[in-house]
């Protein structure tokens, strides 16, 4: 009996040591927060309908759409979809329609929120954002760690989901797609292709880049990030009105850099022409990494079919096509011809 009693009291000795069997922590059942300091910590929780890290001194978090019919033993593509600035998660999951996607094609969406901050020199409280190079706000200004977060979330993902790690792809609107083209060029290891909505390549390019498929959606009319130029774009940095590189990049300018980027050679190619819309850009390029422009005619800000959803009057500026363009749509056409072992 005492044996038993002894034996017992071990086991729960042990089990509590290994932190696997009681309390409320990793879901996973995972010990480490995969930075190699060996401390207690986990590498993530879940909180509701968001999973949760410490990353950079800052916790970081995301939402994950998991279609109910998935087949687990199936490896599925993996869409890292961001919001736009002073957005969240939860308003650019409904907005974007990559939910509808992943269940029609069956993959696994991510939708990562941005991080608030407090502007001290005006004595505000600053929205969401992403540092996506000279765009947006604190997160630019102090130089947030947006790129390792997302390959972080990458990471995690593929140990939490059968994810098909040679089909990984990045979208966003706005800040979020000028962070997805941020991730194009500093992540090109990780993803296969990335299309996104209504911003721009605005950081340098990088001597490790490999090349990927890009597309950029943006609207002719759109009053936020102007279709001909990025200069007078909001939410600025002092950096946006002093950077000759800002007035030089716009629509067409981004599509002819990324070609550029990727080694595209002859004249620019029309892809689709119609009355709502057309698709112009680049197929012969390094590594098959084409390049792509879709101008939306009389969208503006917002090329989404959907409108903006989020209880304040920006939903009645924020309006989308709808329905008549299904941009979604067609940048997952778009991307999801492209696979790392291609």
């Amino acid at each position: 009996m005492r044996r038993a009693v002894a034996g017992l009291i071990l086991a729960i000795l042990v089990c509590n040591v290994l932190a696997g069997c009681f309390g409320d922590g990793n879901p996973s059942g995972e010990g480490g927060d995969g930075d190699g300091s060996g401390g207690p910590s986990i590498p993530y929780t879940v909180d509701g309908i968001y999973t949760c890290i410490d990353h950079d001194n800052l916790t970081r978090c995301w939402q994950t759409h998991v279609p109910e019919d998935l087949d687990p033993e199936v490896a599925v593509p993996l869409i890292i979809d961001m919001h736009g600035y002073a957005s969240d998660s939860t308003v650019h999951r409904a907005l974007s329609s990559f939910n509808d996607i992943a269940d029609e094609e069956g993959a696994i969406v991510v939708y990562p929120d941005g991080v608030s901050g407090y502007n001290m020199e005006w004595d505000l409280e600053e929205n969401q954002a992403w540092n996506a190079g000279l765009c947006c706000a604190h997160s630019a200004r102090d130089d947030v760690d947006d790129v390792g977060f997302i390959e972080r979330v990458v990471n995690l993902s593929m140990e939490m989901h059968n994810v098909d790690a040679d089909r990984i792809y990045a979208s966003g609107w706005s800040n979020g797609c000028a962070m997805a083209q941020r991730l194009a060029m500093e992540s090109s290891h990780v993803f296969a292709a990335v299309g996104c909505m209504a911003f721009y390549l605005i950081t340098d390019h990088v001597d490790d880049y490999a090349p990927i498929p890009v597309m950029e959606v943006h609207g002719f009319l759109d009053q936020v990030v102007l279709y001909e130029t990025t200069a007078f774009s909001v939410p600025f940095n002092e950096e946006m009105w002093t950077d000759p590189e800002a007035y030089d990049t716009g629509a067409i300018e981004n599509m002819y850099e990324w070609g550029t980027h990727n080694g595209c050679s002859g004249p620019v190619e029309t892809f689709e022409l119609n009355a709502l819309y057309s698709i112009q850009g680049f197929d012969d390029c390094e590594g098959n990494a084409s390049v792509r422009l879709m101008t939306i005619y009389a969208a503006q800000h917002n090329p989404y079919s959907k409108d903006v959803d989020d209880g304040t009057a920006l939903g009645e500026i924020f309006i989308g096509t709808q329905g008549l363009v299904e941009s979604s749509h067609l940048v997952w056409d778009f991307v999801s011809q492209h696979s790392k072992n291609a």
